[in-house]
């Protein structure tokens, strides 16, 4: 690889590997294996170094300066290769005087690769080709937009973080509430064995004459209320089987809530579509009965060789979004079909639709149409980034005012796996 005027190596740990001679006569302090960040600093985007951020921004604009000298800026790029990273890149300077103050001259850059002959007729304005003028006012522009999008980008980079952390968070949660769910269900089920011995006997005394009535508070040396203990007689048995009910209900979002915080390891299995759409179903159901009527038939089973929890997040994040789509007398549809080996999910809703031109965009990390704050634009990217590993498709039918379908075609399981 061609050494660059401006160029550092990063192995695997983020530790320095080696440096071009114009980066060591301004860092005097570079050394190999030293860390990243260490010699330097993450301008912009703000955002913590990490391999994952390297991974994300490979090849897009980013600004460092050396630790503590934050007048020396340089604009460029890092690359993953496979032993590590690199950056190339250029100072970003407006008078030529700011290079004697770096200990640089012209001299310094040796490779006259496209950046650097760009940066060094920038510097010498009045020598500049008219062309190069062009490119550099184009360059402006571009960068000015990439300086927007970036800081745009990387306040939803830090709500999806908050998302992820409120997953992370939910996944502990369902684990605390297990337990004492188990203990209560337990609790109920004894509780209700216990009563059924009881309530004849509770019937029967409710039933006694009069004088049977007087004798027994003389007895027992106290005033019963006898027309209460009949009503509770028949109110206690229904008590206790709501209550089972509801546990039963919490123990089963716990049970789908912890399915689907917890990581993917995404291997694929032969599996039920069904199981993933009532996985998600669960999930959402609060937010689908307060907001529109759902109509689900799941039918007989339809097999994929797919991932529960990945194809689960699928359908939440097109429930999620039918959802907020609608307005009013909402209604989502869910339809599955298994034809020519594939097996096809229709999701539809009559919410708002979608214009054409932006039907196309949809699938693009960070694209959203909802106000600032209300989604981070990674729900139907990833969802597309699942179905595509899952070797399937996910399409779009949409009219503005009528609604919107979404359209998941998946190869059908092997009948004999």
């Amino acid at each position: 690889m061609q050494i660059q005027t401006f160029q550092f190596e990063l192995d695997q740990q983020l530790n320095i590997k080696s440096f071009s001679p114009a980066f060591a006569k301004i860092c005097s302090q570079l050394c190999e294996n030293m860390p990243l960040l260490e010699a330097f600093t993450l301008l912009t985007p703000k955002i913590p170094v990490s391999k994952q951020f390297l991974t994300m921004f490979n090849g897009q604009l980013v600004t460092i300066c050396p630790s503590g000298n934050t007048d020396f800026v340089f604009g460029g790029a890092l690359y993953q290769i496979p032993t590590g990273y690199y950056f190339i890149g250029y100072p970003q300077l407006t008078e030529m005087g700011k290079l004697a103050e770096m200990g640089l001259s012209l001299t310094d850059f040796v490779n006259h690769d496209p950046i650097n002959f760009y940066i060094g007729t920038l510097q010498l304005k009045e020598s500049m080709y008219e062309d190069v003028r062009k490119l550099n006012k184009d360059l402006k522009a571009s960068a000015e937009h990439l300086e927007s999008l970036v800081d745009q980008r990387t306040k939803e980079l830090l709500q999806s973080e908050k998302m992820a952390s409120i997953g992370t968070l939910a996944a502990g949660v369902a684990h605390e509430i297990n337990n004492p769910i188990g203990f209560l269900l337990s609790n109920l089920s004894s509780l209700d064995a216990y009563m059924q011995s009881i309530i004849p006997l509770v019937t029967a005394l409710s039933k006694l004459s009069p004088e049977d009535k007087n004798q027994i508070e003389n007895l027992t040396q106290s005033s019963i209320n006898w027309d209460d203990l009949a009503f509770m007689s028949e109110d206690i048995p229904p008590l206790i089987h709501e209550s089972v009910d509801g546990a039963r209900r919490v123990s089963k979002t716990v049970s789908g809530l912890r399915s689907f915080a917890h990581p993917s390891d995404s291997t694929q299995d032969r599996m039920s579509v069904q199981s993933a759409i009532n996985l998600a179903i669960s999930l959402v159901n609060n937010e689908l009965k307060h907001n529109a009527a759902l109509y689900y038939e799941p039918g007989d089973d339809c097999y994929v060789n797919g991932n529960l929890t990945e194809l689960s997040q699928v359908f939440v994040n097109l429930l999620v979004n039918a959802v907020q789509a609608i307005e009013e007398n909402g209604v989502i549809d869910i339809d599955i079909e298994e034809t020519n080996n594939t097996v096809q999910v229709r999701v539809r809703d009559n919410g708002c639709g979608i214009p054409a031109k932006n039907i196309d965009k949809l699938f693009q990390p960070f694209f959203t149409t909802k106000e600032i704050g209300a989604g981070t634009g990674l729900g139907l990217a990833i969802s597309h980034g699942i179905i595509e590993s899952h070797n399937g498709e996910i399409t779009i039918d949409s009219e503005v005012g009528k609604g919107t379908c979404f359209i998941i075609t998946l190869p059908a399981a092997d009948t004999h796996d």
